[in-house]
């Protein structure tokens, strides 16, 4: 199929990422990416198991693993944590009446936001470890079953949960330029190559780009820039023939 734009709107969240140093866990262990993860019922006994990560989905796991066992947490970077709701209303009200999601991506708070990371929102560290749940800092080796953490201190475990996210992956992308270093390069969705545009992208033009409840936002914009390089009634006929720039806008 050729196209005279394309609009690629694969999301963030295509490529589980697991760090290389799983490699030297018992290869017999069984380890899950938090993707494949579904219930308790797929870790094995009642064994300590091993949740790498504190992010939401880190700590969810792990709240829900505990009640069936014993459970570690590794904690890479600590994270801000708020509750579901304030003052009866959920969390996302108020971080939508605060500008939080349409904060534009090069503004200062935006720059600021960045840098902190992603929210944790309704699990708090804290009542997991009032559950029993051991917290240890960034996990920097594992040698068959042993976990060793940043502080020095180690855990035998028999399953880990790698709660790592998630890494993009346009190795399918053949077109020079427009990936460097893993990230697209482009200006709110639009790149340097004549018709081909992005949609979802993590901050693309603020930090509610790459949500379902914000990401209408950037497609509405995106909307005039592909109307103006829509083919017109008259070139159809002649569309073998066209030029690889996107066609002049009407008048």
């Amino acid at each position: 199929m050729r196209a005279r734009q394309v609009v690629i709107a694969t999301g963030p969240f295509q490529t589980p990422y697991i760090p290389a140093l799983a490699d030297r866990l018992d290869p017999l262990m069984l380890q899950l990416h938090s993707a494949e993860y579904r219930n308790p019922t797929q870790l094995p006994g009642d064994g300590r198991l091993l949740v790498v990560g504190s992010g939401n989905s880190g700590l969810q796991i792990a709240a829900e693993l505990a009640a069936t066992h014993p459970v570690t947490v590794a904690v890479g970077t600590r994270s801000t944590e708020l509750p579901q709701r304030i003052a009866g209303r959920d969390l996302f009200f108020w971080l939508t009446r605060a500008g939080f999601f349409t904060a534009p991506s090069n503004s200062r708070i935006a720059r600021r936001l960045r840098d902190r990371g992603d929210l944790v929102i309704g699990t708090r560290s804290r009542t997991l470890r009032r559950r029993g749940i051991d917290f240890r800092p960034r996990l920097t080796d594992v040698d068959g079953r042993t976990a060793t953490f940043a502080d020095g201190t180690t855990v035998d475990v028999e399953a880990v949960v790698w709660a790592t996210g998630y890494r993009s992956d346009y190795a399918w992308l053949h077109v020079p330029g427009v990936v460097v270093d893993g990230a697209v390069r482009h200006t709110a969705g639009a790149t340097d190559v004549p018709g081909l545009y992005f949609l979802g992208l993590p901050w693309q033009t603020c930090r509610g780009s790459a949500l379902l409840g914000f990401v209408g936002a950037d497609a509405a914009a995106l909307s005039p820039r592909l109307a103006d390089g829509a083919v017109l009634p008259a070139q159809v006929g002649h569309l073998g023939r066209q030029p690889a720039t996107p066609a002049a806008s009407p008048g």
